[in-house]
């Protein structure tokens, strides 16, 4: 035993010092696998940020053990009593554990809000499977003889499950515990992914976003060590129970009533909130709502502004439109679109006065005008509008790349490690910052080199009718907005230490790139909250033109 643990442990060291010295020797794998001496590092200084979102994601965890035991026993118990039942779920749960968990933790976000049960649902639907086939296992197992044995000396049901079967199935339990220890920090993560606002998943997602990857992995060394953390403690109370069931029967009963103690969180109203869902993760853009927000202006129009970041641009709408949240920050060419097919909604405020995005490309690669992006693979984020809007620019300017590459949202990341030539779907204020601070000096083109006419890059939408549903607050809210703008633009400095207070898991590199994009933005943001209905229509012409309003 001791000879295979030696050898584990070498066998891990000597991993770590190939990681170590091939990050610190590969130049290019220093922004896509930092090495593990910085990452360790970047945990022990932030600490207390790391603690906390992998308390958040504990809970999570631990919610939906509760969660899926729960639904698990009585379900394995039906399909072991009644052969119809087993034949109607076990097909159902099947089809249950098929379907990807990122996809559903989206409609949970819509159903459920941006509450905690929006978590624990999808993480138990990823753990009962495992644990209600386990349970029906070893219910199914127990010799039908020493059943029958009970029955003939007059043992209640109760006395039969105690004595007999509960022992009987204990490994099976265990075995499903186990298996769910593992499986329970990715359903946990996928749902954070789709809507919490902390939690390891979110802490990886924004530090991904931002080329901050020594977190990222440090997220990831955290969940881990969760995960192992939660086996070991399983395989240990297993343990435990196999030496004595009677004896343990009281403190297993104890510590799943502590777990379920531990995992409850209470949900609480905020009917008096207004929810400004961001269109992004938190960024320089959304400055002056922090600082709103902060320095008091929104209260000061009596309204309580709740802000909510998202990882997905494309969930504003439904999120809107679900009733999650009473305005939403998009971008104006989507709004358009969303308008021309008949969704419900109008603009509510402005931000950015003109479009940010562009196409972004290194400098020393010698691309110096439109026509050298011919030839040349230019990456793009996700499918859809966007794309249609990327290959009509393409096509108007007589351009034809040699590919064009769905990259997602890694888009800096791509141009960094040379995967594409340029990407479209960054913002110049924004990534040109970042690659900056990786010793990347990049150029773009503007979408007015494009032939695009001006417009708005980001404005904020509520449901249809909500000015005159709601009038007081939403004059209030383009003023508090305005004064926001204009307080941020005049303390720019101010501004962004208290957009730093609300987002205290920037790190310190992350902080200084974002000063710089900070003041990129600042002659973008609007002026006034008048809605320049010739900038528009003068738009939204150009884009029937070109038939992108669908």
């Amino acid at each position: 035993m001791k000879s295979k643990l030696i050898i584990a442990m070498v066998f891990f060291l000597g991993l770590m010092t190939l990681w170590e010295l091939s990050s610190r020797l590969i130049d290019s794998l220093i922004f896509v696998l930092p090495a593990p001496s910085y990452v360790l590092a970047n945990i022990l200084q932030h600490q207390d940020r790391f603690l906390l979102h992998t308390l958040a994601t504990f809970k999570e965890m631990l919610g939906g053990f509760v969660a899926a035991f729960l639904l698990a026993f009585p379900l394995g118990w039906l399909m072991y009593s009644w052969k119809t039942p087993r034949l109607l779920l076990q097909p159902l749960f099947v089809m249950i554990q098929c379907i990807p968990i990122f996809t559903l933790a989206p409609l949970m976000v819509l159903w459920f809000g941006w509450s905690y049960t929006a978590i624990v649902v999808p993480t138990a639907l990823m753990i009962f499977f495992p644990l209600t086939l386990n349970i029906y296992q070893g219910l199914k197992s127990t010799p039908q003889s020493l059943i029958d044995y009970f029955k003939v000396n007059g043992a209640t049901r109760w006395q039969t499950f105690y004595k007999l079967q509960l022992p009987w199935i204990t490994p099976y339990l265990f075995a499903g515990f186990r298996i769910s220890a593992g499986v329970a920090g990715i359903g946990a993560i996928a749902a954070e992914w789709a809507g919490a606002q902390n939690g390891l998943g979110v802490l990886m997602l924004e530090s991904r976003r931002a080329a901050d990857f020594e977190t990222t992995f440090g997220a990831l060394f955290c969940l881990v060590a969760l995960s192992l953390s939660l086996y070991g403690s399983i395989a240990i109370s297993e343990k435990l129970l196999q030496r004595s069931f009677r004896w343990c029967t009281a403190p297993a009963v104890a510590l799943l009533t502590v777990i379920c103690l531990a995992s409850c969180q209470p949900e609480t109203s905020h009917s008096k909130e207004t929810r400004l869902i961001l269109d992004w993760l938190p960024n320089p853009d959304h400055v002056p709502f922090y600082a709103g927000v902060e320095q008091g202006i929104f209260a000061k129009y009596g309204i309580d502004l709740k802000i909510i970041k998202v990882n997905d641009p494309g969930d504003a709408l439904p999120y809107l439109l679900s009733g999650q949240t009473e305005l939403a920050i998009t971008y104006m060419p989507h709004t358009l679109s969303a308008i021309e097919q008949g969704t419900p909604i109008e603009v509510a405020a402005v931000l950015i006065k003109e479009p940010l995005n562009c196409f972004l490309f290194r400098k020393m690669d010698g691309i110096v005008s439109l026509e050298d992006l011919s030839g040349k693979v230019i990456g793009y984020c996700t499918d859809g509008y966007d794309t249609a809007f990327l290959k009509v620019l393409l096509a108007k300017n007589l351009i034809k790349p040699k590919e064009l590459r769905n990259v997602s949202f890694d888009l800096v990341t791509t141009v960094a490690t040379k995967q594409v030539d340029a990407v479209y779907g960054t913002c110049w204020n924004i990534e040109s910052a970042l690659l900056r601070s990786q010793g990347i000096e990049s150029g773009y083109f503007s979408l007015a080199q494009f032939g695009v006419p001006d417009y708005y890059e980001l404005i904020i939408v509520a449901k249809k009718d909500f000015s005159k549903s709601h009038p007081v607050l939403a004059d209030h809210f383009k003023k508090a907005l305005q004064e926001s703008i204009d307080f941020a633009k005049s303390n720019p400095e101010e501004a962004f230490k208290m957009y730093l207070k609300a987002n205290p898991d920037k790190s310190e590199k992350t902080r200084q790139w974002e000063l710089e994009a900070w003041y990129n933005t600042i002659p973008a943001l609007v002026e006034s909250q008048v809605l320049d209905t010739e900038l528009w229509n003068r738009f939204a012409a150009w884009m029937r033109e070109n038939d992108l309003m669908h």
